[in-house]
């Protein structure tokens, strides 16, 4: 009799924990899905298109008068300066046994 009692306790345990977790399974499917349709619903209520700036702006100034003072010199102006590289003037050194032999030496 004990026995049949404890067989029928895990059969209704295992039976609350199945459904217990087929609701969490719908409660996610649910909020996962709500999340979506609030991203669909706020895009389709902003009906403003997406403004794409040029990279460069030329103006034409030729027919117009400007007036003001230059700061800058004119004829300095430079579209593209290459980068230069310089050698190090630290020397790479490939072998110390020279120096560790030295310093084993003085430790002792």
């Amino acid at each position: 009799m004990e026995q049949s009692k404890g067989a029928v306790r895990d059969a209704v345990a295992a039976k609350v924990f199945s459904m217990a977790a087929v609701l969490l399974l719908i409660a996610v499917l649910f909020f996962g899905m709500g999340l979506w349709w609030a991203k669909t619903a706020r895009a389709a209520d902003d009906p403003s298109p997406k403004i794409v700036y040029p990279k460069e702006t030329t103006l034409n100034l030729d027919g117009m008068s400007v007036e003001g003072e230059l700061k800058n010199p004119g004829e300095f102006y430079f579209q593209y300066r290459r980068e230069e590289k310089f050698d190090s003037l630290v020397k790479r050194r490939k072998n110390f046994h020279r120096e560790m032999l030295r310093d084993v030496v003085l430790a002792q």
